[in-house]
């Protein structure tokens, strides 16, 4: 575990759990929060630099800021033995894979992960074993992917607690453009936007805040360091998405100066539902369904198979690959929780051409 701040300390908390992680071994530039890890329960033991915690690991995570990747991700890969795999958990992914695929030495297997989890509160003091419990963990396969690395991460994350859905790195930016670097940025306007009134017209508004000012500005009280870097490194995507965002609030204001009442109504509507839409936190519960899936036997097939599912918004409990004797194809086996979820995933995959068989596993 290279840094151990929230996220990292966290893992190593949650990863000291399963009974077959023997050791979680650590290293942080911050003696101070490699200190707080340690005496939390988040690591084994410590090493000397992010190389030497990486030596001879089976799994190596970089939970580092976004720009530090490059730079140490070449020490840390070129420690890794062969068979070991090298995944990072930054919110950025397009930049971050490509330079863990540059530094990874043949044998050294790169999957990219981005946890949806966290505080406004940093650092190791504030880290907890349960902070993934439910969450949604991003993985990132793409046409080099091993698909037994990808079913050895993808379980160990899932044993988490965690509801892990795949998407290639390149969509995975722009994703979480709309759902998390948008709303960063929008909190952060509305909130000076309050502050500067509240300072300069009436020096109790921030009293009055109600439950929906407070839900809609809580993220503007995360750390601006960590924030400065993410969007530098999604910049094109986070501006894209602005600009989109821009016009449809010019719109609402045309709406409302307009005094179309109609319109305004069916903007809250369509908002109201969408909001009711959105599924809830879901754990590994109810009966398992699993599907078979024929592939050939071609760089990528893991790839498409599991980011087709993870569109669908579905989470796969469990994969496998059984090979044919004669090699050229074999078949992937996919755990899904019930029939609904099933239904979802076989659409998603008939569509793009995959025949699908159904079992209870």
């Amino acid at each position: 575990m290279v840094g151990t701040g929230l996220i990292g300390a966290s893992l190593g908390m949650a990863l000291r759990r399963l009974d077959e992680v023997d050791e979680v071994v650590g290293f942080d530039r911050d003696d101070e929060q490699l200190g707080a890890a340690l005496s939390r329960g988040a690591l084994d033991r410590v090493a000397t630099g992010a190389g030497a915690a990486a030596e001879g690991c089976d799994v190596a995570v970089l939970a580092v800021p976004v720009s530090a990747v490059p730079l140490v991700a070449p020490r840390v890969a070129e420690m890794l033995p062969p068979g070991a795999v090298l995944t990072d958990v930054a919110s950025v992914k397009s930049r971050v894979v490509g330079a863990l695929q540059a530094a990874a030495p043949a044998g050294v297997h790169v999957i990219g992960g981005h946890p949806m989890a966290g505080s406004t509160e940093t650092g190791a003091a504030h880290a907890s074993a349960d902070l993934f419990v439910g969450a949604t963990y991003l993985l990132t396969p793409t046409t080099h992917t091993d698909p037994g690395a990808y079913r050895r991460l993808h379980g160990l994350v899932g044993r988490l607690g965690a509801r892990v859905i795949a998407v290639p790195p390149e969509r995975h930016d722009l994703l979480v453009a709309v759902v998390s670097h948008l709303p960063q940025l929008a909190a952060t306007t509305l909130m000076n936007l309050a502050a500067g009134r509240a300072r300069d017209e009436h020096a109790g508004l921030l009293l009055l805040a109600a439950g929906g000012f407070r839900d809609a500005t809580r993220v503007a009280a995360s750390n601006p360091d960590l924030w400065l870097d993410i969007c530098a490194e999604n910049r094109d995507a986070i501006v894209a998405v602005l600009d989109e965002y821009g016009g449809r609030l010019s719109s609402l204001r045309a709406i409302l100066a307009d005094g179309d009442d109609q319109g305004l109504r069916r903007r809250l509507a369509e908002a109201r539902d969408a909001r009711r839409g959105l599924p809830g936190k879901e754990t590994a519960t109810g009966v398992l369904v699993e599907l078979r899936v024929p592939i050939p036997d071609r760089p990528g097939v893991l790839a498409e198979v599991t980011t087709t599912v993870g569109a669908a918004g579905v989470n796969i409990e469990d994969l496998g690959i059984e090979h044919a004797p004669e090699g050229g194809r074999g078949v992937l086996r996919l755990a899904v929780v019930g029939p609904k979820h099933a239904g979802r995933a076989r659409r998603a995959l008939e569509a793009r051409g995959y025949e699908v068989g159904e079992r209870a596993p």
